[in-house]
């Protein structure tokens, strides 16, 4: 649905109508009942509301029209009032509607979570969480059906872990595993059971992902010596000279008979 605020003047204090604050473009991606994702970061989205906060606008492109909104919540630090930045919204292609929305942490310095419409048809398609202010986890909804199907898991910033919902039934069935940066392994649910039953680059006999750390190294120590199975080649090098060489012994004798031609000359 539609998200769109009106606004009286650039720079004005307002406050957002409350039938706003329902709007979906403040309610997180659902996930479809029964689905396999580990349970997102708890946000306080209360902190987008307009209720009991000054909202404070800006024009960026000169329209006249607002494409900034930030919410600010008056509260008391070290015995003095002061007005903090609770949440902030941005209408990125100017039409009206909020594409971009950012969360801040209690103190108004720390994101904790942003979403974004990257579409621009008025429903959110990214949503990123953040703890002490590095990403933690990612959520696109790839085909825009308003339920996320890609699943990104970070540490220090650097993903470790993807998921994928490749059939749109609202559950995972293909994880990829990271290590340093590199893609490790893929897992598979060719079953439907929201479980791994097939891996590519796994361990041997060994399928959870707590020896996944141990998976890579094992099957590269095992692939090491595939290595010399190069000798094959070298085998097959030898043998091909001695065949150039037969071939060239009897070659000089068939010119000599060629010279027999002389009685075609006779004639």
């Amino acid at each position: 649905m539609p998200h769109s605020k009106t606004w009286l003047a650039l720079g004005s204090l307002a406050v957002l109508a409350a039938a706003c604050a329902q709007s979906p473009k403040h309610a997180e991606m659902a996930n479809a009942p029964g689905a396999n994702v580990p349970t997102p970061p708890n946000v306080d989205r209360t902190k987008c509301d307009e209720k009991g906060k000054t909202v404070i606008t800006a024009d960026t492109n000169l329209d006249q029209k607002p494409d900034v909104w930030k919410f600010y919540q008056s509260m008391n630090v070290s015995g003095q009032k002061t007005e903090i930045l609770t949440c902030k919204e941005v209408d990125l292609n100017h039409d009206g509607k909020v594409d971009l929305v950012y969360y801040y942490d209690d103190k108004g310095a720390t994101l904790t979570l942003d979403e974004a419409d990257t579409d621009f048809d008025g429903k959110f398609d990214m949503t990123r969480y953040y703890a002490n202010g590095k990403v933690v986890r990612e959520e696109l909804d790839t085909n825009f059906d308003g339920r996320p199907d890609v699943w990104k898991y970070f540490e220090d910033e650097k993903l470790v872990r993807q998921e994928r919902d490749t059939n749109n039934d609202g559950k995972v069935d293909e994880w990829e595993y990271y290590e340093g940066g590199k893609l490790d392994r893929i897992g598979y649910d060719t079953t439907g059971n929201g479980t791994v039953n097939k891996w590519d680059r796994a361990p041997e006999n060994e399928e959870e992902s707590g020896g996944g750390a141990a998976a890579p190294a094992a099957k590269e120590g095992a692939a090491a010596p595939a290595a010399p199975t190069t000798p094959p080649p070298a085998k097959a090098t030898a043998p091909t000279t001695p065949p150039p060489v037969k071939a060239a012994a009897p070659t000089t004798p068939p010119p000599a008979k060629a010279a027999t031609t002389p009685p075609a000359a006779k004639k």
